[in-house]
């Protein structure tokens, strides 16, 4: 058995990491607005596919993301003087809603489980949130990335 011993994450590498990640989900929200714009001026049912496919991909994105997120907050914040519990508690609270928008999501999905005009709409919603979602837990992070910075600086 080889054992490989890793060095450690810093918190700002660490932050850095939860900030990419979101910026992938960004281009996936991006796009999957695209494809839902694309669709709505079609009216075969058939054509709604891709629709139902790239808000499935989104969705397991999300899940994947906070996961991610998840396992490595604690470290992401372990240096935010102060209020670093309070986010990571916000993050969390923030993560129980949306596996429940997730889990509503892939319901809808389903074929013959909404009207498509519907899917369309509940796809759209779904991808404008999290972009929201995703700004806020940008703002988050950047403000933990200038409160250690100024923790750690002289004088600061």
């Amino acid at each position: 058995m080889r054992v490989t011993i890793r060095e450690p994450i810093s918190s700002s590498d660490a932050r850095a990491a939860i900030l990419s990640s979101c910026e992938a989900l960004r281009g996936l929200a991006a796009a999957t607005i695209e494809v839902t714009e694309a669709g709505a001026w079609s009216r075969s049912e058939r054509d709604f596919e891709p629709v139902r496919a790239q808000a499935k991909d989104l969705c397991a994105a999300v899940s994947k993301h906070m996961e991610f997120e998840e396992g490595i907050l604690a470290t992401a914040l372990g240096d935010v003087i102060g209020w670093g519990h309070a986010l990571r508690s916000q993050i969390e609270e923030d993560h129980q809603r949306q596996r429940a928008t997730i889990a509503l999501a892939m319901s809808a999905l389903e074929p013959h489980a909404v009207a498509s005009d519907r899917l369309l709409e509940r796809v759209r919603a779904f991808a404008d949130a999290l972009l929201v979602d995703l700004e806020s837990e940008e703002r988050y992070l950047l403000t933990a990335d200038v409160d250690a910075l100024s923790a750690d600086s002289p004088g600061g």
